[in-house]
């Protein structure tokens, strides 16, 4: 079998949530004797090139089709994959496959086709209320970077899902959670050809042994700094807790939570700033709890799979695929997501508890190792392509 797995984006440096599980995804496909061709199509992350990179990819992108094309009429792929298209390479792409006669599929790693914005964020809270339509209601509020841009995005959206061309045409949309398919359904993508599949994740295995329980320590908050990850609910943390309180990662919010902490003289918060994966790992598993207090629609975010991969257990907003990934595997507690007493008290409860943090640890670990590694998702993949390149044959 040989696969070609398309990504859209942008020129820059910055490695993405989608870019690993992509990284992951391709190693252990090639593992697993499958040839794998990558193509990442970027338009320019600035400028004037920028800006009519991404009209044209609201829109129709010629540039994208022609790159495209030649990537197949070079390798000749059984199946093409699919991973972020929208606002990047436009339906374009979708039709230069069909045209060639080559079955897709299409990871679902956010909502950019049912929410303007993306991220069902707006006015520094959680909104869905473009779900289950065109987003009509977010043209009108400018949610996808002004009126202009959200009317080209609602137009696109309304093209390509009111007259089915991007059901006819996809075999298979992949899911990465449960909240994320569901949201899709909702908004009118076909139930049968919608399916979830996980990210793949690699637990490092040199945090296999669990000894760290004598010598963990407050809790940590692992991740960008911005109000749509939740600082206000973890500036909120640090007025009411006196136990130590790590902080990895960088964004806008940082230096606003820095001054806070120096004008408050709240001197048991250290910044890490961002580390790489073994140092953010290492972090994390020094602390009784982890706290991933998102106030957006998160698919299906990797911290809180990082945390329960070490046995720090995660007290999450009950957004987006979080609840997925705690009730699945018991490995920690959810928040109202609009309640900072909410999480208050889980931190707390975990904090007096060393004994169920512990146990909700182990659970993580466990979940983590025998449902989310790279092997058994990897499987599952393979699994989809096969039976998409069987479907596809039989129907023609």
């Amino acid at each position: 079998m040989k696969v070609l797995i398309i990504q859209g984006g942008v020129n820059s440096s910055l490695v993405t949530g989608e870019d690993v599980v992509i990284d992951n995804d391709i190693k252990f496909l090639q593992r697993n004797g499958i040839e794998v061709v990558y193509k990442k199509i970027k338009i320019p992350n600035s400028g004037w090139r920028s800006i009519i990179g991404k009209i044209g990819g609201l829109i129709w992108s010629f540039s994208s089709y022609k790159k495209v094309k030649s990537a197949i009429d070079r390798c000749k792929p059984d199946i093409v994959h699919f991973h972020t298209i929208e606002p990047y390479l436009s339906f374009a792409v979708i039709v230069a496959v069909n045209n060639l006669k080559v079955p897709m599929v299409q990871t679902l790693h956010n909502g950019r086709r049912l929410c303007l914005e993306g991220g069902y964020f707006r006015n520094n809270t959680y909104c869905n209320d473009c779900v289950g339509s065109y987003g009509w209601l977010g043209v009108k509020r400018g949610c996808g970077h002004g009126r202009f841009i959200s009317l080209l995005l609602f137009l696109n959206n309304f093209i390509v899902r009111k007259f089915g061309f991007l059901f006819k045409y996809v075999s298979r949309f992949v899911a990465v959670s449960e909240f994320v398919r569901e949201q899709h359904i909702k908004s009118g993508f076909p139930e049968n050809k919608v399916v979830v599949r996980n990210n793949g994740f690699n637990a490092s295995s040199e945090f296999d042994v669990d000894d760290s329980w004598l010598y963990r320590e407050g809790i940590v908050y692992a991740g960008r700094l911005s109000v749509a990850k939740g600082s206000k609910v973890l500036k909120y943390l640090i007025s009411n807790l006196d136990c130590k309180i790590s902080i990895v990662g960088n964004g806008p919010e940082l230096n606003s939570l820095k001054k806070y902490c120096i004008d408050n003289k709240f001197n048991q918060v250290e910044f890490f700033g961002r580390l790489d994966n073994k140092a953010t790992l290492s972090a994390i598993k020094k602390a009784v709890a982890s706290v991933v207090p998102s106030q957006c629609g998160d698919s299906y975010p990797t911290v809180a799979l990082e945390s329960l991969s070490v046995g720090t257990p995660i007290v999450a907003s009950n957004l987006g695929g979080l609840p997925d990934i705690v009730n699945a595997s018991s490995g920690g507690k959810l928040a109202d997501y609009d309640n900072n007493d909410a999480f208050l008290r889980g931190v707390k409860g975990l904090l007096d508890n060393r004994g169920l943090a512990k146990k909700m640890g182990d659970n993580g670990m466990k979940y983590i190792k025998e449902n989310v590694g790279a092997n058994k998702q990897g499987k599952e993949l393979i699994r989809i392509y096969n039976q998409v390149i069987k479907d596809y044959r039989l129907s023609k």
